[in-house]
């Protein structure tokens, strides 16, 4: 019998879903045994789990992609931030010149809302690059 299976308990006589239960010694686990969820009767021991080769898992899983339309082979292939070659690939939120970043939150001006400063939008436009120094009496860098 295996766990969630059907059965009708011996000691309360109801109809009752096996219940997994853990057999404990202080805080070490020493087996597992299946018991009746009204009564806590025993039912017996679990089944072996059923041992699955490779080549069965992979067919089921391309029955289930085929089943929910996730065919790799059709798919186009998302792009990822680690194949990109050089920072200058990198599309993020917080290099954007539509991004008003504070302390607090990335604030994008284009689409008036909050966003991650790792996203990656379609909308992205590089920032132009400011000269190190700003011009501000605060700057103490080059004089």
């Amino acid at each position: 019998m295996r766990p969630g299976e059907q059965f009708t308990c011996p000691a309360c006589g109801r109809t009752a879903f096996a219940k997994l239960e853990k057999i404990l010694d202080g805080w070490d686990v020493k087996g597992e045994r299946l018991v009746c969820p009204f009564c806590g009767a025993d039912a017996g021991a679990p089944d072996a789990p059923k041992t699955s080769d490779p080549a069965s898992v992979s067919a089921g899983r391309k029955a289930l992609d085929a089943l929910f339309g996730n065919d790799e082979a059709d798919a186009p292939k998302k792009p990822s931030i680690l194949d990109m070659d050089s920072p200058a690939d990198h599309r993020f939120c917080r290099d954007c010149a539509h991004a008003l970043v504070n302390v607090f939150a990335v604030i994008c001006t284009r689409k008036h809302c909050e966003v991650q400063p790792m996203d990656d939008c379609p909308d992205y436009e590089k920032r132009p690059d400011h000269s190190a120094s700003s011009g501000s009496i605060l700057d103490f860098g080059n004089k």
